[in-house]
């Protein structure tokens, strides 16, 4: 729900990566489309079509897997060898070649430091310094000798292993002999699925049950279209649906899905071979039937900046002021009635979104709240002659300086949505440093957590981790210090960050080096992720004086973000409650209500807790004053029906003010203050 959509105009928003260094040349989306071998026809309308690789061969599966990954897989085929024990050893295999590396690597000028670049001193908190005053990243020549490539090229067959054999163990007993003939005659396939699927955050048997369906029911097309298969199966492990206020939508389902995608190849704006899955998932998650999919391909096909469609939906400002029901829904809710009726932002950010993906656009439904109201708005691709670019349209007023939120279609988690240009230009890096960048991230994250989610089925804690040792957190970190260097913008990378520190084991100063690494690489394009990332290094600082000091640091980087700002301000406020001192909790609410009082619902929270605290000191006068401070700093809903406007900030703060009236016996300023407050709201 938006209160201000006259005022908007259209704004693009294309996150560069800092000067720090991107490994190889970007490759552009748009020219990732590969030229067909066949016509797109519905694949069941059509015969056995020719794989542009030839028929798939053990050959075929050994070049991407190693020699011993396939003796491996083709003995649990065969039956000859139980697959728990296939995947320990694979596991190991992975331990050893990852030591390899290392041993290796250790001796180059660039691998003597674990972290990416050198320590600050541990007594200070992180900083975020300047682009131009980063130190340069290592080129990828720099950092991997001519000794090291074959055993990384082994390390990325090995890791591609271990992931197959955790999905095929995720298969009941009886059928994983099954399951392996199946990988075995997909290769492919199979090693794309195996790196981008995450056993950590996804249900593997779920996946394993939508890829195993694909490989049968479309088994001629799978090998050509590994990334679309790939992103189905671990998109479609659960139903997609998007709640869109009164209104569900839900997809058509896997084989639908891969069908669509598939006769409308080359309709398609980016094409659907050759782009990374990790960028395909936000195509593939569409939350429509085939004839809505179909009705938007036909009428918008080619449309390179589709997130102006989010403009040509009218708004129904009947509902948002008078409080009427949405003619839409009223005349039955899809995309032409959308488009024919109107409705408010969920409605306009929800048919932009759904056309986008339904022509082969990555895409995002991206919602956020303010003081007053929630409100949605449109994440997209955009093609250009200048390359792709992340763009965003109808984010609009106080709603550019919050943060946006996204649903995450493979896990199902909420992400912030500053992650996506991250995520597109991830999609452009060569398919070699992404190769290079998952090997070496799987293999630090097994070192993590060898024993929890080794063996497949449900997904464990992603931020759980066994007690490890310090000499495996030095190799966890010189593995991802590869992996970054290798592929910046593997969000998944900078992560495992966040999970080493859980472990208890990373040392002060490493946490300080990946903290000012991570703000040096990320804070200035990707704030929210930066801030998301280094939150569990803060987070698993012993000693409160340090926490509470590393919370200052952060704060002074995100000062200028009310919404960052109010969440640290929240955290600082907890740990001073910790200590024992509710007068500095006290001032960190104090703050928040003075500087973001209208940036955010974390505000009422604020609110919350300070009148808390001076109950317990029995002081409701001056429990009123703070009432009567933050209802004034609260921005007043105009313009809106009285069921939205009793969402804002304003409104609650004024309920609250109105019981504090009350407690002290002001029961005439009370009324007269609620009347004041339903004259506003008629």
């Amino acid at each position: 729900m938006s209160r201000k959509p006259r005022s908007f105009r259209g704004s693009e928003c294309s996150a560069l990566l800092a000067s720090a260094g991107v490994i190889g040349t970007l490759a552009g989306v748009a020219g990732a489309q590969l030229p067909a071998s066949s016509p797109p026809v519905a694949p069941q309308k059509s015969g056995p079509v020719a794989r542009d690789t030839g028929r798939p061969s053990t050959d075929d599966f050994r070049t991407l897997f190693g020699e011993a990954g396939e003796t491996g897989i083709a003995s649990v085929a065969s039956g000859t060898a139980d697959g728990l024990k296939v995947s320990t050893e694979c596991g190991e295999r992975l331990d050893a070649d990852a030591s390899d590396f290392l041993a290796t690597w250790s001796v180059t000028s660039h691998g003597k430091d674990s972290t990416p670049k050198q320590a600050r001193r541990a007594s200070k908190p992180a900083t975020k310094s300047s682009p131009k005053s980063a130190p340069k990243s290592a080129t990828k020549s720099e950092m991997i000798s001519s000794a090291s490539k074959p055993i990384l090229a082994r390390l990325a067959q090995t890791a591609a292993a271990w992931q197959l054999s955790r999905i095929i163990v995720a298969a009941p007993e009886s059928e994983r002999g099954a399951v392996a003939r199946e990988f075995l005659a997909h290769p492919i396939f199979a090693r794309t699925l195996a790196l981008v699927v995450d056993p950590q955050r996804e249900d593997l048997a779920r996946v394993l049950r939508i890829a195993r369906l694909v490989m049968t029911e479309r088994s001629e097309f799978v090998e050509r279209f590994p990334e679309l298969a790939a992103a189905i199966a671990v998109v479609n492990d659960a139903p997609v649906v998007v709640q869109v206020n009164e209104n569900l939508a839900q997809g058509c389902g896997p084989l639908a899905t891969f069908d669509h995608f598939l006769a409308g190849e080359k309709k398609m704006l980016f094409g659907i071979r050759g782009i990374a899955p990790e960028l395909l998932i936000y195509v593939v998650d569409v939350a429509a039937t085939s004839d809505e999919m179909n009705w938007a391909l036909r009428k918008y096909a080619g449309n390179r900046t589709v997130g102006l469609l989010y403009d040509e939906i009218e708004y129904d400002f009947d509902h948002l002021e008078k409080g009427r029901p949405k003619k839409v829904t009223a005349a039955g809710w899809n995309l032409a009635n959308i488009l024919l009726y109107g409705g408010i932002c969920a409605d306009q950010a929800y048919f932009a979104t759904t056309v986008g993906k339904s022509i082969g656009v990555p895409c995002v439904y991206t919602t956020a709240t303010d003081g007053v109201l929630a409100h949605a708005w449109i994440g997209f691709v955009g093609k250009y002659p200048r390359g792709p670019s992340w763009d965003e349209i109808g984010r609009f007023g106080g709603y550019q300086s919050v943060e946006g939120f996204i649903r995450d279609p493979q896990t199902g988690s909420q992400i912030s949505s500053t992650q996506m240009p991250m995520v597109l230009n991830y999609g452009l890096e060569p398919i070699e440093d992404r190769l290079i960048s998952a090997a070496l991230r799987i293999a630090a994250s097994r070192l993590l957590q060898p024993i929890q989610g080794s063996t497949g089925g449900s997904p464990s804690n992603a931020n759980a981790v066994s007690s490890v040792s310090a000499e495996t957190i030095e190799k966890v970190l010189a593995l991802t210090h590869v992996a970054v260097k290798a592929c910046l913008t593997d969000a998944r990378s900078w992560e495992l960050i966040g999970r080493a520190a859980g472990s208890g084991a990373m040392s002060t100063e490493q946490k300080q080096q990946w903290s000012s690494d991570i703000l040096t690489l990320c804070a200035d394009s990707y704030p929210e992720f930066a801030l998301r990332t280094i939150a569990p290094m803060i987070d698993s600082i012993s000693d409160i004086s340090a926490r509470q000091e590393a919370l200052d640091g952060a704060l002074s980087l995100f000062s200028d973000r009310g919404d960052l700002a109010g969440q640290i301000l929240l955290q600082q406020a907890d740990l001073y409650k910790a200590q024992g001192n509710p007068v500095a909790a006290g001032r960190c609410y104090e703050m928040i209500l003075s500087r973001y009082a209208n940036d955010g619902p974390f505000a009422i929270v604020a609110l919350q807790e300070a009148s808390k605290l001076l109950a317990q000191r029995n002081d409701a006068a001056s429990n009123v004053s703070l009432h009567e401070r933050a209802f004034n700093e609260m921005e007043v809903p105009v313009g809106i029906a009285p069921q939205f406007a009793r969402q804002s900030n304003w409104y609650r703060s004024g309920v609250m003010l109105a019981q504090a009236l009350r407690i002290v016996g002001r029961e005439r300023d009370a009324t007269f203050h609620e009347q004041r407050m339903a004259g506003v709201m008629k």
